[in-house]
């Protein structure tokens, strides 16, 4: 359950940066601060790599976990 919610909070970084991203990328006239724009995008994209990089994580960890479960619920079954 903590993984989940954990991944949740990962996803919301995601389409967070990409927004980001993309809004600096397409409509770069809205942006204020022009002369950090590379530090903001920078900022941004690594936040995006780091996040998208836990999701991955954390879909390995629940697909070993649950593969481990199976296997449990099989050798129970063998022993009865």
């Amino acid at each position: 359950m903590w993984l989940l919610a954990l991944r949740k909070l990962y996803d919301a970084e995601v389409a967070e940066s990409t927004a980001i991203i993309d809004t600096f990328l397409q409509n770069s006239v809205g942006v204020a601060d022009h002369d950090k724009f590379i530090i903001t995008l920078k900022t941004q994209f690594d936040k995006l790599v780091h996040a998208k990089h836990a999701i991955s994580e954390i879909d390995k960890l629940t697909e070993v976990s649950m593969k481990k479960g199976k296997d449990e619920k099989v050798q129970d079954k063998t022993k009865n």
